[in-house]
């Protein structure tokens, strides 16, 4: 024992194995965030099964068949070496406007809040009069009769009502099913078409219930969306932000306005592929519901500077020693480094009740008088116990403006621990590390 105390190296070793141990407890404590946020995306999935899926709205889209010939593998191109296949050509609308209105609300499943939203969607717009030069070369039958005006939704749960287009001044009805195996989930009408036909002019109303997001593919050559909520924290994404968007305590009202030179796929597609489809559905922009602060995001940053702290505490408290004459058993480390790790276990159970940052307050505020407290009687100085409270009080308000600041993170991370590691060397720079333990015992 007398070795322990009267070696320095003995005891910054047993310091350095007792803050590698720490990290099993801190990467169970990850592990338990992971899987509390897990169960978060779980109630979500529950959620959405049984109301609606996020959802993305693609349409509407005119599908024509035509047949073409091909020549056959090896043979010259005369009449008789062709091969006619059938072939879909895809055409998509010279204008299309999009006015939504978002009604939003949140369900509880168990602990967690679920964002839902019914849309009140009104789609209006044109096709341009089709030619028989937009088809390929070699196509020798356009089927006009067999026209077919297609919608695709990711999740048909969240349709409601009767599904009517009117066409030209005509209400047509759809029926389940794109009859695409491109575009798998939709509904779809049959047209009639003659070759004569001029601009074709479209409306359609639709109710589409769905959660956490809502997005729309902008396949017009001019395309618009305007969009109003009742939802106060919405987060734009996509491949477009709005061109202008207003944001209050209410909801928020956005505009998206595009043409068809910001995307990579053609107005007439005379033959889908997947990497087309890919295209199309890349395009896509719209809005995601947030719930104000996902506080399982900034507990696995958190944690992520627990070993960080846990090593400067151990600091603080052998410097404490060095200056104070008062040798610390291990055992006493270790309760203070539990009571770090709790730190990240409160703080995780008291968020999923009374938000992020009413639960990093009590939770910091906990920690920090009981350590604060643990301090002054092992230290047997009131004082230093008062000095290292405010420490844990800084380190943890230091802690909470990093998980704010994102973006300046590692800036203010690296300049603190600069700032930390001169102040060490500035008050251990006149000390005889040799002599230390000798005269601690003595």
């Amino acid at each position: 024992m007398s070795k322990l105390i009267s070696s320095v190296n003995i005891r910054l070793l047993i310091l350095g194995v007792m803050t590698i141990l720490f990290l099993i407890p801190l990467s169970m404590v990850g592990s338990l965030i992971e899987e509390r946020s897990q169960s978060r995306l779980d109630a979500v999935s529950e959620v959405g099964e049984k109301w609606s899926r996020g959802q993305t709205l693609l349409g509407p889209i005119l599908v024509i068949p035509y047949n073409i010939r091909i020549p056959k593998s090896g043979t010259s191109q005369s009449k008789e070496k062709w091969d006619y296949v059938t072939d879909y050509a895809y055409f998509l609308p010279e204008e299309l406007g999009y006015q939504v209105q978002m009604e939003t609300e949140e369900r509880k499943r168990g602990i967690y809040n679920i964002p839902l939203y019914t849309n009140k969607l009104n789609v209006r717009g044109k096709f341009a009069s089709i030619q028989l030069s937009d088809f390929p070369m070699d196509t020798t039958y356009i089927y006009w009769e067999d026209a077919r005006v297609i919608v695709s939704v990711s999740d048909l749960k969240g349709l409601g009502g009767e599904l009517k287009l009117n066409w030209n001044g005509k209400e047509k009805f759809f029926t389940p099913g794109t009859k695409s195996n491109y575009f798998a989930s939709g509904m779809s009408l049959p047209i009639k078409l003659d070759e004569n036909e001029g601009t074709m002019n479209f409306v359609m109303d639709l109710s589409l219930k769905g959660s956490e997001s809502f997005s729309m593919i902008p396949i017009g050559k001019k395309t618009k969306m305007m969009m109003e909520s009742n939802w106060k924290d919405p987060s734009f994404n996509g491949n477009l932000l709005p061109v202008d968007r207003e944001i209050h305590e209410t909801g928020f009202r956005s505009v998206w306005e595009t043409s068809y030179f910001s995307r990579s796929y053609p107005q007439i597609i005379h033959s889908l592929d997947d990497a087309i489809v890919d295209s199309i559905y890349s395009s896509a922009f719209g809005v995601s519901l947030l719930i104000p602060v996902d506080h399982y995001l900034k507990l696995e940053r958190s944690v992520k500077y627990g070993l960080l702290f846990l090593v400067t505490s151990f600091t603080l408290f052998f410097l404490m020693e060095v200056f104070g004459g008062i040798i610390l058993h291990p055992i006493q480390y270790v309760l203070i480094g539990c009571a770090m790790v709790i730190f990240y276990v409160l703080n995780l159970s008291l968020s999923e009740h009374i938000g992020y940052l009413g639960a990093y307050m009590v939770s910091s505020v906990a920690v920090t008088s009981l350590i604060g407290y643990y301090a002054i009687h092992v230290l047997q100085n009131k004082k230093k116990g008062i000095i290292t409270a405010s420490y844990y009080l800084s380190l943890y308000s230091f802690l909470y403006i990093i998980l704010a600041s994102e973006d300046q993170a590692l800036l203010l991370g690296s300049i603190t621990l600069f700032a930390i590691l001169a102040l060490v060397m500035h008050f251990t720079r006149k000390i005889n590390w040799y002599q230390f333990g000798l005269h601690s015992q003595h």
